[in-house]
């Protein structure tokens, strides 16, 4: 038997500590106490899944915007153990994440002792203001944020307007085929739903394939700046 078998609680799975028949019950505590790599996150980033990369790629993309790449201040919410934040902390970067897990955040000072993790939660109001971040990455956490997702989306859209230096978004989320969805559906099903709920100017939305083998699931994906209205980043 594996390890990973050995830490893994019998008849659950990571998704039971999160949804429950249609409701979310979002035990982030005890799911990173019973599994050793809640979602498979470790080898899955090992693998260079689309989130690495698109993520990266949009960040490198954004660095004409800076002379030195160090003055790019990146806020990872909701980075788990923290293998997005350290790429980009390699990357030159100035990356911090957070977590609402305090056991999330412990396992990824273990894991990269040279980056910047913190416990907070996207609901604190002054999360944005403490981190000051150029560019803000929510990879595959929205659908465990709903209930505070338009009071920080109004707080980003005034945090944005107050500064003197431009703020980007890189959202990606999964998304589900039709019909399987039972959480969030008076929020959002589809791409075309998230960006009118998040109701921001775009710079580029889109779908991917989330892997060759699952080419109906897609991850919706867009990257916006809150200066740059109707434009285009050059690849």
């Amino acid at each position: 038997m594996s390890d990973k078998e050995l830490n893994t609680p019998l008849c659950k799975s990571h998704n039971d500590y999160v949804f429950e028949e249609g409701r979310f019950v979002g035990d982030f505590e005890g799911l990173y106490r019973d599994f050793k790599d809640p979602w498979d996150q470790t080898e899955v980033f090992k693998a260079r899944d689309s989130r690495r990369v698109l993520a990266m790629s949009y960040c490198q993309r954004l660095l004409s915007e800076f002379e030195d790449r160090s003055q790019a201040r990146v806020l990872e919410i909701g980075c788990g153990f923290g293998h997005m934040t350290e790429a980009l902390r390699l990357y030159g970067y100035s990356s911090v994440g957070v977590d609402i897990s305090g056991e999330a955040v412990k396992q990824a000072r273990l894991r990269h002792p040279e980056s910047v993790f913190f416990q907070r939660s996207i609901s604190e109001a002054r999360l944005l203001e403490e981190f000051d971040p150029d560019i803000i990455i929510m990879s595959e956490v929205t659908w465990y944020v709903l209930d505070d997702l338009k009071a920080f989306l109004d707080r980003l859209t005034q945090f944005a307007e107050d500064r003197s230096t431009d703020t980007w978004l890189i959202h990606l989320l999964n998304t589900y085929p039709p019909g399987v969805q039972k959480y969030g559906r008076d929020f959002f099903t589809d791409l075309d739903g998230i960006l009118a709920y998040f109701n921001l100017e775009y710079i580029e939305a889109g779908y991917v394939a989330s892997s060759p083998t699952a080419q109906k699931v897609h991850k919706d994906t867009f990257l916006w700046r809150r200066y740059l209205v109707k434009a285009q980043i050059e690849p």
